[in-house]
């Protein structure tokens, strides 16, 4: 879990969670009736426990804001011993599902849904830390809803905040935004911990000043930071409750139960989905271990006599933007939470609510980022909207409500974008390559499984996505695909794309043409090489351009341009066509046993280069070349004999260079005379054809040699 590389990240992380997680902590336990204690516990519990058995690296749990109407439900109607009960038992039925792998449902969540989540709970509490800014803390910190316990609603409040304005509240607001403001600029900054220890000790400095020499300007209680202060060991350990097991045969407690579960464990899958995203290094949660992990930690603040707790998102982007690396972060907050409660909570009890309200006002901004919404508009309406309606019900109604509304609006657009089949991908295996062949249409209900996919692709593979008969491509199953591109050398997975052109619906493909006099005399040597090697990797992918082949029978029929002569063996393995990924009319193929070069054979290139326009001689060999074999072995047969003297010099140079007298068997050797051959029929032709020479002296054509191996389908050139 530690890491001591980081550790001075998540340290400071730790410490900004620690500072934040306290009046929320307590403001949702005051919110739900329930002992102050009980909030603390459950964030103890998150960070000291949770934190490291999750597979969330930077996820932060604790009391959630999202559940306060269940608790206050359940407590006002159970009492808060049995309430534990109902805690208690909702850890066990999440444990259940993260054992039966319902957590495979966070992968259906559409991003617009997630990302409005992000800019929606950014709003809310930049809208509910106003009040607190300027002095009017009447509602708890923490608080996510739209009508308050205050009986005024997120906006109502704002037109009453001043009935209690406080000079002092709202000095020290200012002067901390200021100081976090000017620590923000690039030229300035520094850890995000260091930024808010600045605003905490300003806070505590300017209201203890004020506390000795202007007493009736200085903050009240009410106004900063209240934690429990226990006088005695035995006045904390009597905070603490137990869950009622008397109550187990009550039906009413595990109705309550089953629905703590359910609305816990989908507050936390939605946060693990944001906090993977804003993860700079791309890590992924096992979310069936996440609610395993959660329904443990549940079950244990029960036992203490904690509230319920999620992963949640406040807390966590708090730890990521303060620089956290790891969930040490988490671990050291829960830590230094819990030696606050026992050790120093008079201290603690320092803290003016307006410094930690500057803090969230900044933490908030960030997100809820216009470049955000400008990204989600440029998606499209049917992303926008969703996103839109993500945020507005956040900010209108509560957290649970707001995600619901959200889900809906997105399944709408799924429907609406959607009405045609939606089919996926078909995949294909050779070797370890992974070839992924994307359908027609390609929608958002296609995600999970695609995401799923990637995420149990074998290390070192090579993935060839290919969306060349694609017409739709939903923005979410882009996403992924350009996330697990940017992600996929983590794991040392080489992916390559074909014709993934963007999302929504996509322009067909473009058909290659046959190359025209214009197009062939644009090339140089060098580009027409370049397009051999594109060609092949294309091949080797089992991917090819877009060719309307009777199209090209037609632009062929009254002239050729090949951009280059290709002689190879007659092999039935090495057809240059489909080797480079070449249509009607690109390149003219010359083919004989062992690629060997005769007079007929000149004045064929000798016509492509001077007379058709080639640019480029390729002399292609290949591996196990039965030719090469035979002339290897000394075969004699009738017309073949004189063939195959045309490779004996390669035979004899390599045999000259390893001071034997015979190749034989030997695959190695053989190989080398493949090579050697390649090279030695380059050579001849300069030497053999003036024309050819005096073309490739003058930088007109280029000749070259090259080895395809027909394992691999590889082709490798060779420097001159």
């Amino acid at each position: 879990m530690i890491e001591f590389k980081n550790l001075q990240y998540d340290f400071s992380a730790g410490l900004a969670i620690f500072f934040i997680a306290i009046p929320m902590s307590l403001g949702i336990a005051l919110a739900c009736g329930a002992p102050l204690y009980s909030g603390l516990i459950a964030s103890i519990v998150g960070g000291i426990l949770v934190a490291p058995l999750s597979g969330s690296s930077l996820g932060i749990s604790g009391a959630a804001a999202g559940l306060v109407v269940i608790m206050l439900s359940s407590i006002e109607s159970l009492g808060f011993s049995a309430f534990l009960l109902t805690v208690f038992i909702a850890g066990m039925c999440q444990i259940l599902m993260g054992l039966t792998k319902m957590g495979t449902i966070a992968h259906y969540f559409p991003s617009a849904v997630i990302k409005g989540m992000l800019t929606g709970v950014g709003a809310i509490i930049f809208i509910k830390q106003i009040p607190h800014a300027v002095g009017y803390d009447f509602d708890y910190e923490g608080d996510l809803s739209f009508f308050q316990s205050d009986n005024f609603s997120s906006f109502s409040e704002l037109t009453h905040m001043f009935d209690a304005f406080s000079p002092t509240a709202t000095t020290i607001a200012v002067l901390s935004l200021i100081i976090l403001i000017i620590w923000e600029h690039p030229a300035l900054k520094i850890s995000n911990f260091v930024q808010l220890l600045h605003v905490v000790i300003l806070g505590v400095l300017v209201n203890e000043y004020l506390r000795l020499y202007y007493p009736d300007l200085a903050l009240k209680e009410s106004h900063l930071v209240s934690l429990p202060v226990a006088k005695t060991m035995g006045d904390l350990f009597e905070q603490m409750h137990s869950p009622d097991f008397s109550q187990l045969s009550n039906p009413v407690i595990y109705i309550s139960a089953i629905t703590l579960a359910f609305v816990a464990s989908l507050e936390t899958l939605i946060a693990v989905e944001a906090v993977d995203r804003l993860d700079m290094y791309k890590r992924v949660t096992p979310t069936n271990r996440e609610l395993i992990v959660q329904g443990i930690g549940n079950m244990t603040s029960s036992l203490l006599g904690g509230l319920p707790l999620t992963q949640v998102i406040v807390r966590s982007s708090i730890s990521i933007q303060s620089g956290a690396k790891t969930k040490a972060a988490g671990f050291i907050s829960g830590i230094v939470l819990l030696m606050t409660v026992f050790l120093i909570p008079d201290w603690f009890n320092k803290i003016p609510l307006a410094s930690l309200a500057s803090i969230l006002l900044v933490t908030s901004y960030k997100l809820m980022r216009p470049s955000i919404v400008a990204k989600m508009y440029e998606a499209g309406i049917y992303h926008f909207l969703p996103f839109c309606a993500t945020v507005l019900g956040l900010i209108f109604t509560d957290f649970l409500t707001g995600i619901l509304i959200g889900f809906a609006c997105a399944l709408v657009s799924v429907i609406a974008e959607n009405y045609k089949s939606a089919l996926y991908f078909r995949e294909t295996h050779i070797g370890n390559k992974i070839i992924f062949r994307l359908s027609e249409n390609v929608s958002f209900l296609n995600k999970a499984n695609l995401k799923q996919t990637f995420d149990h692709l074998p290390r070192h593979s090579e993935v060839v996505i290919d969306a060349t008969r694609s017409t739709y491509l939903d923005y979410d199953v882009f996403e992924v695909i350009c996330d697990f591109k940017e992600e996929a050398p983590l794991k040392d997975i080489h992916v390559t794309l074909q014709n993934v052109r963007g999302f929504g619906v996509l322009e067909p493909v473009q058909n290659v043409k046959a190359q025209t006099y214009e197009s062939q005399q644009a090339l140089t040597p060098a580009q027409v090489l370049e397009i051999l090697k594109e060609g092949n990797a294309h091949f080797i992918n089992n991917l090819k351009v877009n060719r309307n082949l009777f199209e090209q029978i037609n632009d062929t029929q009254d002239n050729q341009f090949p951009m280059a002569i290709i002689l190879s063996c007659m092999d039935s393995r090495t057809s240059v066509e489909l080797i480079f990924d070449q249509g009607l009319g690109d390149v003219f193929s010359t083919r004989i046993a062992g690629n060997i070069v005769n007079e007929d054979i000149l004045g064929s290139m000798e016509y492509a280069c001077s007379v058709a326009g080639s640019k480029l001689i390729v002399i292609l060999g290949h591996t196990h070349c039965g030719a090469i074999k035979g002339a290897c072995a000394e075969v004699k047969l009738d017309h073949l004999t004189g063939l195959l003297e045309k490779i004996q010099p390669s035979v004899d140079s390599v045999c000259s260079q390893h001071n034997i007298m015979a190749i034989g068997n030997d695959d190695v050797l053989i190989q080398a005379v493949s090579k050697e051959n390649v090279m030695l029929m380059v050579k001849q032709v300069k030497q053999r054809s003036p024309l050819l020479n005096n073309l490739y002296q003058l930088g007109k054509i280029d000749i070259v040699g090259a080895m395809y191996d027909i394992e691999t389908g590889r082709v490798l050139f060779y420097d001159n």
